[in-house]
């Protein structure tokens, strides 16, 4: 799983070399897999999860509000770092990049990987 990961990461560097990686996280908030960039120095990855899964939940609570189901993308944008977070199945995929990414090709590579992210991670 980790080296299929690996390899969507490698994939989507190709179009956006910002990306600093991505990570795969269970609607529990747990780390299921991540590839991160060696440059980038990630303390937690189980920090990330919690934080990232926290902030769907809350942003699929907002939207049911407005009488929809669910988020299916969610965007930050901060100084240093761009995150893209996305439901691909029964799991979130988070895109990490730096503040500089082109944003539109971070957004067509986070719908094409989505459904190769699901298939891995669904069995």
């Amino acid at each position: 799983m980790v080296e299929e990961l690996q390899n969507i990461v490698e994939d989507v560097r190709r179009f956006v070399p910002t990306l600093l990686g991505a990570i795969v996280i269970s609607e529990d908030g747990l780390p299921i897999g991540y590839s991160f960039s060696k440059a980038w120095d990630m303390e937690d990855p189980i920090v990330i999860s919690g934080l990232i899964s926290s902030a769907m939940a809350m942003m699929e609570n907002v939207l049911r509000e407005f009488g929809d189901t669910g988020a299916q993308l969610t965007f930050a944008q901060g100084k240093e770092y761009s995150l893209l977070v996305g439901r691909a199945g029964n799991v979130f995929v988070g895109f990490i990049a730096t503040a500089d990414t082109t944003l539109g090709t971070l957004f067509m590579e986070m719908r094409k990987q989505s459904k190769r992210i699901a298939e891995i991670f669904s069995s």
